[in-house]
């Protein structure tokens, strides 16, 4: 009997839709102050995935990104990855491979990147050195059932405090007090990447804000980087170098007839920067440019949108005093240096380095090497010679300590493993990574290895 049903689509026309190679996990609290770090997304990903963070970021996240590194190097994803959350050829670089892998867009609002035109590139001038986190915050979320993450207002150099609870900012385990690492070894976001620890606060503790407790200087930076993450995409060009030099051409109008080197000294600048940054020699620093923008009275956003308030007066700034010595000085008192310094020299060592040895007398480092050269150079390196010898001395101590210690377990055991070796050394306090270790022990394994095949050939 001939099939008369005719079919629902034409199978010649039909695409199966696109599918992610990862999954295109949201970040949470979009579109809000509190929105998602990009490190946070990647270690909720890789929990998703049931990988671990480090894995999935060096298999997947890295394998199509322009960026070299050693896939064995612990280092680079401890260290060099942190600056993900900032800007820069790694935040972008891992922002457009995220997108792709989960297929979906506008990850930069995950990061500073929108500010990667008008802020030096160094990203760890706009974040912390390690993640930041509210204790409060991540017992909330766990008992409202919110899966806890890493907002990136935390993330900011500037931020101390919380927005919401305004309690200060947390980076140490409370348990075994070690900072964390940015690419955790578990993606448990609220528990510690080294004892596995709760990170958030404990249970009976107030959670209420307090705004009492948190200092003027404190609410000035979350509002600042408040505006910063919430800057609208239709704003992007407010974000360059010649923006910025029109406002602080303005500014510098309106209160020092044009002037900028006087500008300069009112808000407490050296001399040459704000030329610097409009030849184009360097952008300013995150750090500098809030400073600047700060002593206006006002936020980066602020300023970059409507220039400095009206309110502002230069006089308002007060200018800290420089802590500098006389650049000459009498001939009894370069007698008294030279003295000071000789009788370093002549005893021949010196266990401070050269800056140190300058407070110590106290004068700057760079006007006793102007004047004094040559004793200088000499006291450089009487430090570098005792710094040597020290190191000498102490690897020496614990190669002798190892080979005791190794020849000890051979006596005592008849199976001597790698294993057993690293047990007792670091009871000791010593390790087979450290290469005088490595090699002590070789020694004696090759000693104990020469007998016994003497002992052997004998029988």
């Amino acid at each position: 009997m001939k099939n008369t049903l005719l079919p629902l689509w034409n199978e010649n026309e039909w695409l199966s839709p696109k599918r992610s190679r990862l999954y295109s996990i949201s970040p949470q609290a979009r579109g809000t102050p509190m929105v998602e770090a990009l490190h946070s997304l990647v270690i909720r990903l890789a929990r998703a995935h049931n990988v671990k963070p480090h894995v999935l970021v060096k298999e997947e996240v890295l394998r199509d990104c322009e960026i070299n590194y050693t896939k064995h190097s612990a280092k680079f994803v401890t260290t060099y990855l942190s600056t993900m959350n900032g800007l820069g050829k790694y935040a972008r670089e891992i922002k457009e491979s995220l997108e792709s892998l989960t297929m979906q867009s506008g990850l930069d609002e995950c990061t500073f990147m929108r500010w990667d035109d008008l802020f030096q590139y160094r990203s760890r001038r706009i974040l912390h050195s390690h993640p930041h986190w509210c204790p409060v915050c991540f017992a909330e979320w766990r008992k409202t059932d919110v899966e806890p993450y890493y907002p990136l207002i935390w993330q900011s150099v500037i931020v101390q405090h919380c927005p919401v609870h305004h309690v200060p900012l947390e980076q140490n385990c409370p348990a075994c007090l070690k900072t964390q690492p940015f690419i955790p070894r578990h993606y448990y976001l609220d528990h510690c990447s080294y004892c596995y620890g709760p990170l958030a606060q404990p249970d009976g503790q107030p959670t209420e804000p307090r705004e009492q407790l948190m200092p003027n200087d404190a609410q000035q930076a979350i509002d600042a980087i408040t505006e910063m993450v919430m800057l609208d995409q239709s704003a992007q060009y407010l974000l360059n170098a010649e923006h910025f030099w029109e406002r602080l051409k303005e500014t510098a109008d309106r209160f020092c007839d044009g002037e900028i080197k006087p500008f300069e000294k009112v808000l407490g600048f050296s001399e040459g920067t704000f030329s610097n940054w409009k030849l184009g020699r360097h952008k300013p620093s995150f750090p500098a440019f809030y400073r600047f923008t700060r002593s206006l009275g006002t936020t980066p956003v602020a300023f970059l949108t409507n220039g400095a308030i009206e309110t502002f007066s230069p006089h308002s700034i007060t200018s800290k005093p420089r802590k500098t010595r006389r650049a000459h000085l009498k001939r009894p008192e370069k007698d008294e240096i030279s003295k000071a310094l000789h009788a370093i020299i002549n005893q021949g060592y010196s266990e401070l380095p050269m800056r140190e040895v300058a407070a110590r007398i106290g004068y700057a480092h760079r006007y006793l090497i102007y004047w004094f050269p040559e004793p200088c150079r000499q006291i450089s390196q009487l430090h570098r010679n005792w710094v040597n010898e020290q190191g000498e001395q102490r690897a020496g101590e614990r190669g002798a300590l190892t080979v005791a210690t190794v020849r000890d377990l051979y006596a005592s055991h008849l199976r001597v493993t790698r294993g057993l070796v690293h047990t007792e050394l670091r009871k000791l306090g010593l390790s087979l990574k450290d290469p005088v270790v490595r090699d002590a022990f070789y020694d004696v394994r090759a000693e104990q290895m020469t007998r016994r095949r003497e002992l052997v050939k004998a029988d």
